[in-house]
């Protein structure tokens, strides 16, 4: 199982050790699957698992904006926390669904930042991909 915390993905940047090979498309539609469990700590201090075999779409966008924002890049971390926590809908009974998914998508944005932060454009990038799923994943959220 891979452990993760912003200071491991932050130490393991820095050591260029982060396996790119960790999840694989399974369908045209750019769909993956997860090939090893992944433990994360969140922004709250919650550990959640994401067990292997999970099933995501990565950054969801509609086919014709691919060129400009696809499913996977710098930022798919990000993405296969973002869909866990929408998948699972966690903490939306705790919490209540709008709170619960405004959590996912800030945690989506903080790990984007703490990955995809290369540059000006990368951190434009992961904020316009945080404003997508604050403006159109509530349909997806309800959907799960």
């Amino acid at each position: 199982m891979l452990d993760v915390s912003i200071n491991t993905i932050k130490v393991a940047l820095k050591n260029n050790s982060i396996k790119i090979s960790m999840a694989y498309p399974i369908t045209r539609k750019s769909h993956f699957v997860l090939v090893e469990s992944v433990s994360v700590t969140l922004s709250n201090n919650d550990f959640i698992d994401i067990p292997e075999g999970f099933r995501f779409d990565g950054s969801s966008a509609p086919r014709f904006l691919w060129w400009l924002f696809p499913s996977y890049g710098d930022f798919f971390f990000a993405a296969i926390i973002h869909d866990y926590l929408y998948q699972t809908r966690y903490m939306s009974e705790v919490i209540g669904t709008k709170k619960a998914q405004e959590f996912a998508d800030k945690e989506m944005l903080k790990w984007s930042n703490v990955i995809n932060n290369r540059n000006f454009g990368k951190k434009i990038d992961n904020y316009l991909r945080y404003l997508a799923v604050r403006l159109f994943g509530k349909k997806v959220y309800l959907e799960k």
